[in-house]
This record gives C-alpha cells, structure tokens and sequence, in this order.
C-alpha cells in the first residue's frame, strides 16, 4: 500500500504546476520521478519539440548528462514503439536486433529494459525507456504499469503547459492579424516606459494607418480586407527588431514601440516600413495602390506617459495624411 502510494503522489507533484517549468525543467522531474519509482539503473526520455526532439538521461551513478537533440521522428526503434502503442519489455537490449546504439543508455552494460510510448498520436511521440544493467532480472507487469503512468502523467503536464502558453498568447492577441492587441500594448508601453525613465533612455512609438482600405473592402469585400491587414501586419513585424512591439490599436492602426530608439531612428524604422507597404504585391490590388501613413513621438519629449505619447504619435499620423499620405511624420514637424 505505501508503494502505491508513493506512486499516487509522484504523479500528483508532476501534474500541479508544471506550467511554470521549462521542457527542460519538467523532463528532468519526469526523470527524477522514474528513478524514484523504478528498480533501474537509468532511464531516458525523449519528447518532441518544435523541429526537433530531445534526449534527456538519469543515471544511478552521480554523473551528469546533457540533453541531446534528436532528429523529429526520432530513431527507427523509437518509431516502432510509437506504433505499437504499449509497453516493451526487452529481456537483454544487447541481443535486441531493432534496437541501435543509440536507443542505448551509455555507459550501462545492455541488459534488461523497459520502453513506453511517450505523447499522443494527435502530437509527435516520444519515448520513456528504463535500462537495467546485464544479469539483473527483467523488468515486470508492474513496472510498465508504473511508467506507463509516469509517462501518461508527464505527457499531461506537458500538454497543460502548452494549453497554458497558449492561452497566455490568445490574452494577448489580436485573433484577426496575430499581432499583440490592444490591452497589451497598453501594458507593454507602461513597462518600457518606466525602464526608459529609470535609465534615462529615449523611446519611440510609431502609429501607423492603413490608406483607403475602405475603397479596398468596397471593391473586395471585408473578408478580403481582413486578409490584407493580416498579410500587412506580418510584413510590417519584419521590419522591425525582436524586442520591438508590433500592436493593434484599432480597426486599421498598428502601433509599434521602439525601446532605445531616439526620433531619427524611429523615422529610419518608419521609412522602412513604409517602403515594405509600398513595394509590397498584395491581392487584387495593382502595386503601389496599398500604402500606410506613419507618425512618429519619443519619449521624454514628445509624451511623459503612454497616452500622452501615444496621442502625440497620433497628431503626427494625422498630419500625415493631411499631407497626402504614404509619409512619415514627426510631432516636431507639426510647428511648421
């Protein structure tokens, strides 16, 4: 009874809060957790990840072991555990035919091993194996049960996690152009704001509209509206950096936040951008008749606060177009 309970509450630690932890960090539990409950020498899991897998190792012995990526579909031996859909129990790995080196635990003697199919056939499929050293005895019924949950259990925590991820992205943004939305922006100027007053740096915001878009849905249709403000938001991302913010403001508006960036940097950006639009093929559009009016504000002179900044970057978007759009626009330039 203690055993099973041992075993109850090793799953129930892995599964409560893992959204915090990294693949790395989880795997790693997921390994500890096998140790515990296994009568092993080792064990391996291999788990897929965006364009590769990753071999992560636990050994009796204090020895550390690097997590190794691993081709997508990991090794022939590992697809043919994915396809069998349950426990294999190999008696000696060292006679195993199907089995190559690297389904192996280095520095282990082959001997008895256990291998359970790791994920779901809706995602790719790993692999949770144990490893005993030769001559010891093999692996039973119920120690495949106790991986097999082990597995199932890692494989659920790892799906909260992403389900997590995934909600935290859908929080913020916008289901239309996959760019942040609005309540994100808001709360990522406040931030990169204070960090700008705290080290006495210059930041810039640059509004952006889309030109008669309106004439385009009225030829087009609003869904094929919709599909341009999606393929322009994406252009507009490549031209700027990592740590730059690409936001939806509103209907047809983008705002991106250009952290160390001072008013002639942002206008350079701003160019750029422009430039992408204009150059830009879009659908059912001839070329150049897509452009975008831009307006530039920096931090500290042009806004002290984000809605003080953003309106100031929104007077000199509206200049813009009162000087006959596809331009870029500055505050400074509305004394003139």
């Amino acid at each position: 009874m203690l055993a099973r309970e041992r075993v109850l509450q090793s799953l129930i630690e892995l599964t409560q809060g893992p959204a915090g932890l990294t693949p790395v960090e989880l795997g790693a539990r997921v390994l500890d957790i096998g140790l515990a409950l296994i009568d092993c020498d080792g064990v391996a899991l291999t788990a897929p990840r965006h364009r590769d897998s990753i071999r992560m190792l636990r050994g009796r012995e204090p020895q550390h072991y690097e997590p190794e990526p691993m081709p997508r579909d990991g090794t022939p031996f590992l697809r043919l555990i994915a396809r069998m859909s349950h426990p294999l129990l190999v008696a000696d790995l060292a006679v195993e035919p199907r089995a190559a080196a690297e389904d192996r635990f280095p520095g282990l003697t082959c001997g008895p091993a256990l291998f359970v199919p790791f994920g779901s056939r809706e995602t790719s499929l790993g692999c949770l194996g144990a490893y005993r050293r030769q001559g010891a005895s093999p692996f039973g019924r119920e120690d495949a049960r106790t991986l097999t949950l082990l597995a199932t259990s890692a494989s659920l925590a790892l799906d909260n996690r992403r389900l997590a991820k995934d909600l935290q992205k859908l929080a913020v943004t916008d289901d239309l152009t996959q760019v942040y939305n609005y309540r994100y922006l808001k709360t990522a100027l406040r931030r990169e704001l204070r960090r700008a007053a705290r080290f006495r740096q210059q930041l810039s915001v640059v509004m952006i509209d889309v030109d008669s878009l309106k004439a385009y849905n009225d030829v087009n249709g609003h869904l094929r509206g919709s599909l341009l403000l999606k393929e322009l938001a994406g252009l507009c991302v490549e031209q700027v950096r990592t740590f730059d913010v690409m936001a939806k403001y509103g209907g047809d508006e983008f705002t991106i936040i250009l952290p160390q960036t001072n008013r002639q940097g942002a206008i350079v950006v701003a160019e750029r951008v422009r430039a992408a639009v204009a150059e830009h093929a879009f659908a059912l559009a001839p070329p150049g008749r897509i452009t975008v009016s831009l307006g530039v504000a920096t931090f500290p002179e042009d806004g002290q606060d984000p809605m003080g900044l953003l309106q100031a970057a929104d007077h000199a978007l509206y200049l813009a177009k009162r000087r006959g759009r596809n331009r870029v626009e500055c505050v400074e330039d509305m004394a003139a």
